[in-house]
């Protein structure tokens, strides 16, 4: 059988027309589509991992994650109480520290080192009785110059080294808001809440602030027949429900005074977080659901093998679920172990730094944002204590510990003085 003979249409036949144009209507659909490719690949557009985040000096958050400059900043850092006081111009707490520079320098640039910035004991003339800022100012100045961030603690919660003061449920519901001192001795001349309005204003702009923590371990439970930190041992929790309320009405007053004067800075609730009253349970997370605080905290002591401390109530884990769940960061802000070489009494340095370092594999794995041990001193101890002293191998490990510093500020050559009020 012969094969049948394909004619070509008539150049202007309208076969050949219909064919020129098909061709012509996919070449320009091809074009259209090479530009349309070439454009998304041009285009910037924000990624689920990092819309939202702001390149800022300022630590800022972003769902559970913090940020310092663009990067992802999950730190290290150590707490050191008494870093503002100042002999013959506060009352302190804790020995003056002569050199803070060379403190500082034990210390990886970004580091956090979490102080005390009491009214009482830090920010109030011991002669004049009336506000002074030569300790605190000395300690941002130093931290600015050092690549350091800070965390101010504003109050106590048995009021020592400040106002004495328990804070009992009546001082969260409005104590705070009213001039206090149970020990009488003229250092608390101004509310809680005019002074963090003061200091807040005060430092509001030094990028040398990490975040604001209004008070150091809050527990709204009663106290009779004890005061200050007798009241450890003697504190009631008749109401859950009330004290939770207390917690939440104070982090939203005094959180939303600190975010109305500074707009820079996080806030931090400093609560202990294994199970204390008015924060048990489902609690914490109501409590930090408050619009004042942007980073939850969490105190690990007394569990020293236990590298995810608590249990399934109110230990680490769940504390590290509710804050998945509502969106907030959450830090190690004290974590302690009593070490001393060469005693029978307790562990040594060695055996306290290789134990910390099971709790930061294990913590920052399961995703907190920055671990704090307590307390660097830098001098030398006879005692078996919390302290990190000279030389101790725990200060090598948060140096060499590897996670996500951020990217450091550049180190001013000469830290500007906080505007007087």
């Amino acid at each position: 059988m012969s094969k049948s003979r394909i004619q070509k249409p008539s150049p202007n036949s309208p076969a050949h027309l219909i064919t020129i144009l098909f061709v012509l209507m996919v070449a320009a659909l091809l074009l259209l589509t090479q530009r349309f490719i070439s454009a998304k690949k041009n285009e910037v557009m924000p990624s689920p991992s990092v819309q939202g985040i702001v390149n800022t000096p300022y630590i800022s958050a972003n769902g559970t994650k913090l940020y310092v400059n663009g990067e992802q900043y999950q730190f290290t850092g150590v707490n050191a109480f008494h870093l503002g006081s100042l002999s013959g111009t506060n009352a302190g707490c804790g020995g003056e520290e002569k050199d803070l520079t060379k403190f500082f320098s034990t210390l990886r640039l970004n580091s956090v080192v979490r102080t005390w910035a009491f009214q009482g004991g830090i920010a109030t003339n011991v002669q004049t009785k009336q506000t002074d800022w030569s300790g605190l100012d000395r300690v941002v100045q130093a931290a600015s110059q050092s690549g350091i961030k800070l965390i101010l603690t504003l109050g106590e919660q048995a009021g020592t080294c400040d106002d004495g003061r328990w804070k009992d449920r009546s001082w969260y519901e409005s104590g705070f808001a009213q001039i206090q001192s149970d020990l009488k001795n003229g250092l608390t001349p101004l509310s809680y809440l005019d002074y963090v309005r003061q200091v807040v204003s005060r430092y509001k702009d030094s990028t040398a602030i990490a975040m604001w923590e209004p008070i150091n371990e809050p527990i709204a439970a009663d106290c009779t027949g004890a005061k200050g930190t007798s009241c450890f041992a003697k504190q009631t929790c008749t109401d859950e429900a009330a004290a939770t309320k207390a917690l939440r009405h104070f982090f939203d007053t005094v959180g939303g005074a600190i975010k109305t004067i500074d707009k820079n800075h996080l806030v931090s609730s400093g609560v202990i977080g294994d199970g204390q009253c008015g924060a048990i349970y489902e609690d914490y997370a109501y409590i930090h659901q408050s619009p004042g605080i942007d980073v939850a905290s969490y105190h690990d002591y007394g569990r020293e093998t236990q590298a995810m401390p608590g249990d399934q109530w109110n230990g680490l884990q769940k504390r590290l679920t509710q804050m998945k769940q509502i969106g907030k960061p959450l830090i190690v802000g004290e974590v302690g172990m009593l070490a001393m070489d060469n005693s029978k009494q307790c562990m040594s340095y060695i055996e306290r730094r290789d134990l910390l370092k099971a709790k930061m594999d294990a913590q920052f794995a399961a995703g907190i944002a920055g671990f704090i041990p307590w307390d660097l001193t830098n001098s030398t101890s006879k005692i078996c204590n919390y302290d990190i002293v000279a030389n101790d191998p725990t200060q090598t490990l948060l140096r060499e510990y590897p996670v996500l510093m951020g990217v450091a500020t550049p180190k001013p050559t000469k830290a500007p003085l906080p505007k007087p009020l």
